[in-house]
């Protein structure tokens, strides 16, 4: 990879914006590619929604068809989505369960409706990669915009720097 390469990749979903809007201040943070998954099946504002939590539930659900270059290019790709019924979201455990389809170092950062704690999805998470995260986080929305949300990914990114965390920031 060139020096001006990113190393780091932000791969996200998000369904209502809470997502997004923590992906690009990661990318931002870490000059990083952000990569958006996309999943038009949960698009409709009440049919999707009710749609991604019967997947979830159902822990189904396959990547539609996506327009990103290969992820393993990579050196550290960061996965960030919603929590949904207790579970990373279904576009995100779809492309954990591909295998090859993202390099060895990955980590994780959720945000959710704060109804559901973390730990369970992150486990899951574990389950469809194979591996460990190199780093966790996870943000309630209701946190956006709060001392609490620097915090939150302050911490994030002081467990990326740490040995094994591979990542030195700007």
């Amino acid at each position: 990879m060139s020096k001006d390469t990113p190393e780091i990749c932000i791969a996200f979903y998000s369904r209502s914006g809470h997502s997004r809007r923590l992906a690009a201040k990661l990318a931002e943070e870490l000059n990083a590619d952000k990569v958006e998954i996309t999943a038009p099946k949960y698009s409709n504002r009440i049919l999707g929604y009710i749609r991604a939590g019967f997947d979830s539930l159902r822990q189904k659900g396959a990547l539609g068809s996506q327009t990103f270059g290969a992820l393993t290019k990579y050196r550290h790709v960061i996965l960030v989505g919603p929590v949904w019924t207790s579970y990373p979201a279904v576009p995100l455990r779809a492309l954990m369960r591909q295998g090859d389809a993202l390099p060895q170092v990955v980590s994780i950062f959720l945000t959710s409706g704060a109804h559901s704690p973390p730990e369970k999805a992150f486990a899951a998470g574990v389950s469809d990669l194979g591996r460990r995260f190199v780093a966790t986080g996870a943000l309630p929305n209701s946190a956006e915009g709060t001392a609490q949300e620097n915090r939150t990914i302050s911490s994030f990114l002081s467990e990326l720097q740490e040995p094994g965390g591979l990542i030195s920031r700007n």
